[in-house]
């Protein structure tokens, strides 16, 4: 019995580290790591989302200069964001992360106010994936995937959303909602030492 039980939780951490690296981008071995606390339904994060997350991807992510990884953080007081963060994870294991994190912020008004989630997502999937995503969404791993999330921000202290920790030769800066132009500056000088 205690095998079995062993085996479960190794299969439960390996399949929570393989989503946490589907929802990452960029080159694991990058001199810059920066993680970002998110909640799909605080307007701060769509801002960020929009106006930082896009143009850091384009320079610093893609071009292996910044490990970018994700994390879910909803907040209570956001009736829906449990339920998006369920959904994006859930898309996370079929390759669909970043297609799903985008639909939820662009329509972040639409399905906040509607409670419609499950119809905002899979809008942009295959009927396939839309199934494999709504079972998905419902497994018990992915929850345990964003409770691991919310615990890690904790442990990090993080207290609002978005919180942006930036990782660089080991020492950290908490990065509460960052302007792209300061944000680029920062990293830019940190590269330059």
């Amino acid at each position: 019995m205690r095998k079995i039980v062993a085996g479960a939780v190794l299969l439960l951490v390996a399949l929570c580290a393989w989503g946490a690296q589907m929802r990452s981008r960029g080159v694991s071995t990058a001199p810059i790591l920066i993680d970002v606390y998110s909640d799909f339904q605080c307007p701060a994060c769509k801002a960020l989302y929009e106006r930082t997350l896009g143009p850091l991807m384009y320079e610093y992510v893609d071009k292996g200069k910044v490990y970018l990884v994700h994390h879910e953080y909803p907040l209570p007081m956001h009736a829906h964001a449990m339920e998006a963060a369920c959904y994006a994870c859930a898309a996370s294991r079929v390759g669909k992360y970043e297609q799903v994190c985008d639909v939820l912020f662009r329509q972040q008004e639409t399905w906040a106010a509607n409670g419609k989630v499950d119809e905002t997502v899979c809008s942009i999937l295959t009927p396939a994936e839309a199934k494999r995503v709504r079972a998905l969404a419902k497994d018990p791993a992915i929850a345990a995937q964003i409770k691991q999330d919310i615990q890690a921000g904790q442990s990090a202290q993080v207290n609002q959303t978005p919180t942006m920790i930036l990782t660089y030769r080991g020492k950290q800066y908490r990065l509460p909602g960052a302007n792209y132009d300061i944000l680029r500056r920062f990293i830019d000088q940190l590269l330059a030492n």
